[in-house]
């Protein structure tokens, strides 16, 4: 008896040995968010991308894309993409990013100059990265899944690469941008 009392104490000991030591603390997915959100919104908050299939003989054929991100309050960030279509900008898509406080997790929505409507959740899993995955709807019935995966690359560099699902449910990369940050104005 008294060998299986020594065996039990030794396995309890054992067992809550180090316990008592704080476990290393991971970035939680809000304070992920903050990070990103002030990455994107820092300086004049807007970014551009040149669009790699601009059709110079084609008027409406935008030369490049723009993201403006805006952060008024901690909780919501807000992010118009815009298109560059000779001297013209125009709006292409604005959408927000807020935090849900019960969920613990970024919902992402936007509507798009076409009537569309996207929603879905942008998981943060660390300060340098962002993935958005959502269902856009279009006016006429049709819906598919769609995910971007953005990645910080230098202070004024990020990128994005977009995903579609094919036939079978695999998502399937459908293109990607590199992002710069646009200098703030001096007015």
């Amino acid at each position: 008896m008294r060998i299986l009392t020594f065996v039990l104490t030794f396995i309890l000991v054992f067992q809550s040995w180090g316990q008592d030591e704080k476990p290393i603390d991971k970035p939680t997915e809000w304070e992920n968010f903050n990070s990103m959100a002030d990455y994107l919104c820092t300086g004049s908050g807007k970014w551009t991308g040149v669009n790699r299939k601009h059709e110079p003989s084609n008027e409406r054929s935008p030369k490049a894309f723009g993201l403006w991100f805006e952060r008024s309050i901690p909780s919501l960030m807000t992010l118009k993409i815009v298109a560059y279509v000779q001297d013209t900008i125009l709006i292409s898509s604005q959408g927000i990013f807020a935090w849900h406080p019960i969920k613990q997790q970024v919902i992402h929505s936007t509507s798009d100059r076409g009537n569309g409507y996207s929603e879905g959740i942008s998981a943060f899993p660390n300060d340098s990265t962002f993935i958005s995955t959502m269902m856009v709807y279009r006016p006429g019935g049709s819906s598919y899944a769609h995910k971007d995966e953005n990645f910080i690359v230098s202070e004024n560099v990020h990128r994005n690469t977009s995903f579609g699902k094919d036939a079978d449910g695999n998502w399937i990369e459908r293109g990607n941008w590199t992002w710069t940050r646009d200098p703030e104005s001096e007015e």
